[in-house]
């Protein structure tokens, strides 16, 4: 099993900015405390981050929001990628749309992808829908992802395990 770790939307904006939330700033923690076992077990590490550019469609669901080039969709100081880490930017909800990410994780030969960050009800689960329909395995550490309500998450976690077979688990079983 060759596990890539994808950390989905920690950006400014989301965790503590005009989206962000306590549930967000809460996973913190248990997210860099996996980030360092996958750097020290040699596991790649790639983050996505929205980067809109005013006629993003998303706009006119969320309003303006992560803007390329701004602090706003810079990921969070405790979570800063290092050198050997990948940056992908996004303007959907998925990073397999429009980015180099199918390509990256071809290249790094990933058969199971670990999806941590927010949010849980519709970035981290749109990615793993793509993931699941690129035949990736996926696990979904519950502890490392977050969204503005419980009952979003917990309805998305569910979700995400009977339609797309994830593992739900946590951080410290992972990897």
């Amino acid at each position: 099993m060759k596990k890539t770790l994808i950390i989905v939307d920690m950006i400014n904006d989301f965790v503590t900015g005009k989206l962000g939330s306590p549930r967000a700033q809460k996973i913190v923690p248990n997210i860099a405390s996996l980030i360092k076992k996958a750097r020290k077990l040699g596991i790649p590490i790639v983050y996505l981050r929205d980067a809109h550019s005013p006629d993003d469609k998303e706009l006119a669901i969320w309003g303006e929001h992560a803007m390329k080039g701004t602090s706003a969709s810079e990921i969070i100081p405790q979570l800063k990628p290092e050198k050997n880490d990948m940056v992908l930017e996004k303007k959907w909800y998925s990073g397999f749309v429009d980015t180099e990410l199918p390509a990256v994780l071809k290249k790094l030969g990933a058969d199971t992808l670990v999806f941590t960050g927010v949010s849980t009800d519709i970035c981290v689960q749109n990615n793993v829908a793509d993931a699941y329909f690129s035949g990736y395995g996926i696990i979904v550490p519950r502890d490392c992802t977050a969204s503005i309500d419980e009952e979003s998450y917990e309805q998305s976690l569910k979700y995400m395990k009977n339609i797309y077979g994830a593992e739900i688990t946590t951080s410290d079983k992972v990897l």
